[in-house]
């Protein structure tokens, strides 16, 4: 979305009120990381600080995710499976009561709290530093984020109509990232990657909404960043940075989500897979195309790992999984034919279904397995 005066300010980083009456409505200060570690592996590991006003309650999570998987033909069958080796670290969740989110602010940068396990530091040149601790020795990151250009935005003024009922204000934003980070006394230094961090300031939410398909997250390469979203029965946007230019690259923030509108952005999805953790099918594979006035910026992509999550836990309710992808290929090519060649890419993508496709009976007809864990209203 274009907006007036795009560069972000510490009075975005800090914002958590809006003019409207809030409905299901939520804050978050988030990041997700794809990169590689000194140990050779690929690593997708994130957290965030949420204050959700439904369930007046301050919440922190953490997760990792480790390694590479794929795609197998099932015998005798035309499905295919997907295989992966999803978490390392399962999620973590620490609850607060509302009111344990504090920001501080400073002349130069502000300090957002959530109990001891989150702090972030925003800086007026737009860094971030983030430190996450699990408390009881078995996780520790510090974590520097410093992306160029200027974000995605939803909304400043005014806010971006994501579908109907999910309203929202903020931003988000892909760069690159560096750091470490201690797992059970392993400590795992960063050798490359890149990270999405959001700021949302969400007014009403509707999981069933996004659930008739989201696709939301980021691609970078060394000389371009970039980040998309498109809701199936909403909207859709994307941001991308030319490093070697310094040019960005917006919508007028009025694309049609999904196949409703393809002229200016298009996501394709293809290789189709079944994932048992998600209850449901998948793309295995992606082609990315968006349309620029300077030229088109293609991509595509395999996954690489999937992390299953949502802040609601039964399914077939909210089925949520992130695709995970490094060695993503692209061009950007001017419209004087000058083709730029894009290697190396890092990444993600998460995927939102309102019911697992394409069962849509509940998960305890098919299994007697009790569901644990974390129900919440929000999202």
């Amino acid at each position: 979305m274009q907006i007036n005066e795009p560069k972000v300010t510490l009075a975005d980083d800090a914002r958590i009120g809006v003019k409207e009456e809030v409905r299901q409505g939520f804050l978050d200060w988030l990041f997700r990381a794809i990169v590689t570690g000194d140990d050779g592996e690929l690593y997708s590991f994130g957290g965030s600080i949420l204050s959700m006003h439904a369930e007046k309650m301050d919440l922190v999570t953490m997760h990792i995710d480790r390694g590479r998987g794929g795609t197998r033909q099932l015998r005798n069958s035309i499905y295919r499976v997907g295989e992966y080796p999803g978490e390392l670290m399962p999620k973590r969740f620490f609850k607060h009561p509302q009111g344990t989110l504090q920001i501080t602010q400073h002349p130069d940068h502000i300090i957002v709290t959530c109990g001891r396990e989150f702090t972030l530091e925003a800086y007026s040149d737009n860094r971030w530093h983030l430190t996450l601790d699990s408390g009881d020795g078995e996780y520790y990151a510090e974590l520097h984020h410093a992306p160029k250009g200027y974000p995605l935005w939803y909304g400043r003024e005014k806010p971006s109509a994501l579908t109907q009922h999910s309203i929202t204000y903020g931003y988000n934003w892909a760069g690159p990232v560096e750091g470490y980070f201690v797992y059970r006394g392993k400590r795992v230094n960063i050798m490359k990657g890149f990270a999405l961090r959001e700021r949302y300031v969400a007014v009403d939410s509707s999981a069933a909404e996004l659930g008739a398909w989201e696709d939301w997250g980021f691609v970078c390469f060394d000389g371009m960043h970039s980040s998309m979203y498109d809701m199936r029965a909403g909207m859709k946007d994307y941001s991308i940075y030319d490093v070697e230019t310094g040019k960005h690259y917006t919508s007028l923030g009025n694309l049609k989500g999904g196949d409703r509108d393809i002229s200016e952005m298009e996501i394709v999805h293809e290789d189709w897979a079944f994932y048992r953790p998600l209850d449901g099918f998948y793309p295995s594979r992606y082609r990315i195309r968006i349309n620029t006035e300077d030229g088109v910026y293609s991509v595509s992509f395999r996954v690489a790992n999937i992390d299953t999550w949502g802040v609601t836990y039964k399914h077939p309710d909210n089925p949520v999984a992130t695709l995970v992808f490094d060695q993503a290929e692209g061009t950007f090519t001017y419209r004087d034919g000058r083709v730029k060649h894009l290697t190396d890419g890092y990444g993600f993508l998460s995927i939102r279904q309102w019911h697992a496709y394409p069962n849509i009976l509940p998960a305890e007809l098919y299994s007697d397995e009790t569901k644990s864990g974390e129900k919440f209203d929000t999202l």
